[in-house]
């Protein structure tokens, strides 16, 4: 992505977040979490860049981001198919901050909008799609455990569903946290997000962090919960026996989720 990086260093030495229309590299805000802001930006057309200022050095950035590299390998190996990607740590005083670019979906191909406009026959083969990347996972870690075990946040907002050729191709998108373990310790420092928490509460949010944020993501049950709650969440009650009928399948009995 040649001149990227020019862009981004102007974009970010000028960047007041509160303004970001007065700023001269023109974006617009179209996301954010408790670590990042993700920005489309005008010049860079076609891709989103997700901004993590997080990193007091740069070795620290690059090993965040070989992580990074490494998950989206492992997700890739698993089966899955990812948005093309790219990154860049652009220095800003003492802190390093890392750009993660994704090529951009369109906003009607996420699934969470999806669900909206097709009918239940479509959304139904959308969710035995991601049914069947979340089986890959499984079956990703049951052959390559203890050496290395990937995890994955599966609510419908995290992927997309295209047209393609007539058919329909199915994307997962949510990389940028590496989630996963190597020889079971996780590869990601869970300091770095605490970084964001104010201090008097990073004890206490340390002490449930990795239990209640990180390693649901490596249960099948927790994640297909979050997946149907999903459903909640876009007042789309009415597709949830139909989505616990065909996740449940896949579940033990005893894991069975009523």
């Amino acid at each position: 992505m040649k001149g990227v990086e020019a862009i981004l260093t102007a974009f970010e030495q000028a960047l007041d977040p509160q303004h970001l229309e007065q700023s001269p590299v023109k974006a617009e805000l179209v996301g954010y979490g408790e670590i990042s802001a993700i920005f489309a930006i005008d010049a860079i057309d076609g891709w989103v860049f997700k901004r993590m200022p997080l990193f007091t050095s740069r070795e620290q950035a690059e090993a965040y981001l070989a992580n990074y590299y490494e998950y989206c390998e492992l997700l890739t190996e698993a089966g899955l198919n990812l948005p093309g990607h790219d990154c860049f740590i652009i220095p800003n005083g003492r802190l390093f901050v890392l750009y993660i670019g994704q090529e951009r979906f369109a906003a009607e191909a996420l699934c969470h909008r999806r669900i909206h406009a097709q009918g239940t026959e479509e959304t139904l083969e959308m969710l035995d799609r991601i049914i069947q990347a979340l089986n890959g996972i499984q079956a990703f870690n049951r052959r390559r455990m203890p050496e290395r075990e990937i995890a994955i946040d599966g609510q419908l907002s995290n992927w997309a569903w295209q047209e393609s050729e007539g058919a329909h191709r199915l994307a997962y998108f949510d990389t940028s946290t590496p989630l996963f373990k190597r020889s079971g310790v996780e590869a990601m420092d869970p300091e770095l997000v605490l970084k964001s928490a104010p201090g008097p509460l990073r004890a206490a949010i340390r002490m449930f962090f990795l239990d209640d944020v990180m390693n649901r993501y490596y249960r099948p049950r927790e994640v297909y919960i979050d997946l149907v709650a999903n459903l909640y969440k876009e007042q789309c009650p009415g597709l949830i026996p139909a989505f616990l009928e065909r996740i449940n399948r896949h579940l033990p009995e005893n894991e069975a989720i009523t």
